[in-house]
């Protein structure tokens, strides 16, 4: 008897479990709970950060919600919790990275059989950088200088190495189907797995990704940005001007970037920094997130039979702006508006395209296994294939998690600092009246806004 049939004589004890407990509870065994995510999403889209990330700590048995909880939590400038969540994700993370990367054949095909939004939710490497970068920005707004640096040092570095760690997590899943084409050679696999229709349907469902233009791969220029100016500011120019260049080689219109370069190009040459600056960043928006759409698609069954079964896949939608820009004012006059340094949205939907080949080839395979079980159960004994056909059906859902209060774009804008150590900021109907700090050499606004109705976060780090 195969071990097809094994696994639909185990499906024959686990499918009236799975009819039993509804979607909801099938969501809520993986660790997904889904009235509380939306809450959650309801109460930051409102501006109300810091009961939104109180709530998404108490679901962070989903990674999605730890990682809402750590920018939930810098939004409400409760800046030590921010970390401890962020500590704690980044630790999940590099957990879930050696476990793949260690994990046998056998294991790795079991979470295949299932689907990916049944497992446990993987961090993209965007928002493994994101997290990084948010620390930083906690460190900073603490005054604690030393671990913002580490923290930058340590996002830049995973940005070096992203395509090497993205190579290290999908090498398993290659090996993976490689040993299974091996074992079911002659037998339909390889041609559904080539077939070049279910690419052609992919393709038009996907097209938008071919007509946006990506950012080098795994590259966010608002994390190298942001350390470039962070080393600018704290007179490490020679590391400031590589990172600055290789930002403003991603953003060659932002005014204030091109500045910024020009300004440590020139301390390098010996003219030291004179005036005192401060640099509005706003954080604009929401990003994108994933929708579910279902594709039937046929299958090449051994007895030569063509089947049609279906796939789920996610789809990215595009988030949107709060504002178009945000204006500084000191003592009623307009110093100037911030313009965008770093597209976040962008920085995603150029990993999801690295990607969807990879995630369209785990979803295929996770099909073939489970058609070819039901296929194989069903010529035993229809029970079983009736067991594994409602497998199939209960299983067939794309992984749409995702860190939703990335924003859409991060911006950013320079100013003198004025006498009076004040300013006002302007972002649609919203008005923040800032103090800096007196003594500060400079000063950086970090300026937060998911919708245009939100009420705004503002955090003052002062140098």
């Amino acid at each position: 008897m195969s071990r097809f049939l094994g696994v639909a004589k185990l499906l024959t004890v686990a499918v009236p479990f799975l009819f039993s407990g509804c979607m909801s509870n099938l969501a809520s065994s993986v660790g997904v709970d889904i009235n509380k995510e939306s809450e959650q999403e309801r109460m930051f889209a409102l501006g109300d950060y810091a009961p939104s990330a109180a709530l998404a700590e108490k679901n962070k048995k989903s990674m999605p919600s730890m990682l809402r909880a750590g920018n939930g939590y810098l939004y409400a400038n409760n800046y030590k919790s921010s970390i401890a969540l962020l500590d704690e994700s980044e630790a999940v993370i590099k957990n879930q990275h050696e476990s793949i990367v260690a994990s046998t054949s056998a294991e790795y095909m079991a979470q295949l059989i299932i689907n990916d939004a049944a497992v446990a939710y993987r961090a993209s490497i965007a928002e493994a950088i994101m997290v990084n970068t948010y620390k930083s920005l906690d460190y900073m707004a603490l005054g604690k200088f030393e671990e913002a640096r580490v923290e930058l040092n340590r996002a830049v570095e995973r940005q070096r190495r992203a395509k090497e760690t993205y190579a290290e997590l999908i090498a398993k899943q290659k090996d993976v189907i490689a040993q299974k084409r091996q074992e079911k050679k002659n037998q339909g696999f390889d041609r559904t797995m080539n077939n070049p229709q279910i690419r052609d349907i992919v393709r038009q469902n996907y097209s938008s990704l071919e007509q946006f233009e990506a950012y080098p791969d795994f590259i966010n220029p608002f994390t190298t940005y942001l350390a470039g100016l962070f080393f600018l500011i704290e007179g490490d120019y020679a590391k400031s001007s590589s990172l600055l260049k290789e930002a403003y080689a991603m953003v060659p219109q932002n005014e204030t970037l091109k500045s910024d370069f020009d300004m440590v190009e020139s301390a390098l040459e010996g003219n030291p920094l004179k005036e005192r600056y401060v640099w509005v960043i706003y954080e604009n928006g929401l990003g994108p997130v994933k929708k579910e759409y279902k594709i039937n698609i046929p299958m090449f069954i051994a007895s030569n039979k063509v089947f049609y079964t279906g796939i789920a896949l996610p789809k990215m939608e595009i988030g949107r702006q709060a504002t178009p820009t945000l204006a500084i004012f000191s003592a009623n006059k307009e110093l100037g508006s911030t313009s965008v340094v770093g597209d976040m949205e962008r920085v995603i939907l150029s990993e999801f395209r690295y990607s969807y080949n990879d995630i369209l080839t785990r979803a295929v395979f996770s099909m073939l296994l489970k058609t070819y079980s039901q296929y194989e159960a069903s010529e035993k004994n229809p029970y079983f294939g009736l067991a594994t056909a409602a497998f199939q059906l209960l299983t067939t859902h794309a992984d749409t998690r995702i860190w939703s209060t990335l924003p859409k774009d991060f911006q950013v804008a320079k100013v003198k600092m004025p006498e009076d150590g004040k300013l006002h900021l302007r972002a649609g109907a919203q008005n923040m009246d800032v103090k800096l700090g007196l003594g500060a050499r400079h000063s950086i606004v970090y300026v937060r806004l998911p919708t245009a109705m939100s009420k705004p976060s503002v955090s003052v780090i002062n140098f």
